[in-house]
């Protein structure tokens, strides 16, 4: 059964094919005072285009064409036998160049076909390449995901757990208990303790909400005319007891004031958790802080003596749902991610040095802004 295309196909090649004949023919005619007798000179183009347009069976069949359409309209009125021997042989050279040509034109055609053929499939398998990367990565992101949940579930729970004891033990303790033998002390401590567990399941879900607004782009920034040199400051003294607790000395080397166009709270969060991960992870050796400007670029670092990170870890710690060297430590494991991405909403840069075994410094870099005008 012959089908649409295959007749559109017919149509398309001998059709195009048998126009520029006849349009070849009706030309030679009217320039046949220029021409004379050489009836195939103007025609030879006639092939050529046809050849290209259509390829090699529409320009076979312009040759046909012409051929006849010569023999019937240019010789066969003059005809004598002299003038047949002549006909012939130009005839014959005529169908010989022009099925060479056509030969030429679509082998032409098919090393172009081809070279873009090529092309097309080096970029197609470039884009096979890209998207089996893109499907590795996406199972590694997903797998990892499901193990921050999975973490992220224990990790709230332990907090929640803890306080419902604590509570249920005071609960207990006033009603079942004598008050003289329940002690005001005891139930200080119990609510010191609940205290305590509540404001680190609030900075986990203060962490799972910041995740939530990074990942859906919705991260916005409140930016306000500060010091950055003192804000730093302050982070470090706010985590003075907590250093002091653990153990730890701390170095302040503020070189200050670096004024300039930021959001207070989320620079605040960053350089908290750098310091809370250098508290974390730091074995309880020295922690430094620093600041300094240089040029048109504020330079905050933090130093730690720990564990540090390994070489086939470090360019992952900053991704999401990621955890670098964590073992025997507790939390969510986003806080490296929120402040590279805080860091970046700002423009900034955030780098880290560190080898396993000898500690790791974090420098965060901030472009100096001012406060544009009108605001």
């Amino acid at each position: 059964m012959i089908s649409k295309e295959n007749v559109r196909n017919f149509f398309n090649t001998y059709g195009v094919a048998t126009f520029i004949g006849i349009a070849s023919i009706g030309l030679t005619w009217a320039f046949l005072p220029i021409t004379g007798d050489n009836f195939f000179a103007f025609n030879f183009l006639a092939i050529v285009i046809a050849a290209y347009l259509r390829g090699i069976r529409a320009g076979i069949f312009s040759i046909i064409l012409i051929t006849l359409g010569s023999y019937y309209f240019f010789f066969f009125p003059n005809n004598s036998s002299s003038s047949f021997a002549v006909f012939l042989v130009r005839t014959v050279i005529f169908i010989i160049a022009g099925y060479i040509t056509c030969l030429l034109i679509d082998k032409l055609a098919n090393t172009n076909e081809s070279a873009a053929f090529k092309k097309r499939e080096k970029e197609n398998l470039a884009l096979i390449e890209k998207l089996q990367a893109e499907k590795i990565k996406d199972k590694k992101e997903i797998q990892a995901r499901d193990e921050f949940l999975s973490i992220a579930s224990h990790e709230l729970k332990t907090p929640l757990s803890a306080m419902l004891l604590q509570l249920q033990t005071a609960l207990h303790n006033i009603k079942s208990v004598s008050l003289a033998n329940f002690s005001v002390a005891k139930l200080m401590k119990m609510l010191e303790s609940t205290e305590q567990q509540s404001l680190r399941l609030s900075r986990m879900i203060s962490d799972l909400l910041n995740v939530s607004l990074i990942t859906t782009g919705k991260l916005s920034l409140e930016k306000e005319e500060i010091d950055i040199a003192k804000l730093t400051k302050d982070v470090a003294d706010r985590f003075s007891e907590k250093i002091k607790h653990d153990g730890y000395k701390i170095k302040l080397d503020i070189k200050g004031p670096i004024n300039g166009y930021w959001d207070k709270l989320r620079i605040e969060q960053a350089i908290s958790n750098l310091l809370a991960n250098a508290i974390k992870y730091g074995e309880g050796k020295p922690i430094e802080i620093r600041t300094e400007k240089r040029r048109s670029n504020a330079y905050i670092t933090v130093i730690d003596q720990g564990i540090g990170i390994p070489t086939d870890e470090k360019e992952r710690i900053f991704e999401r749902f990621e955890r670098g060297n964590a073992n025997g430590h507790k939390g969510l494991g986003v806080g490296l991610y929120i402040t590279s991405q805080i860091i970046k909403a700002h423009r900034g840069n955030i780098k880290i040095q560190s080898r396993e075994g000898a500690g790791s410094t974090f420098t965060i870099e901030l472009p100096i802004t001012k406060k544009p005008r009108g605001k």
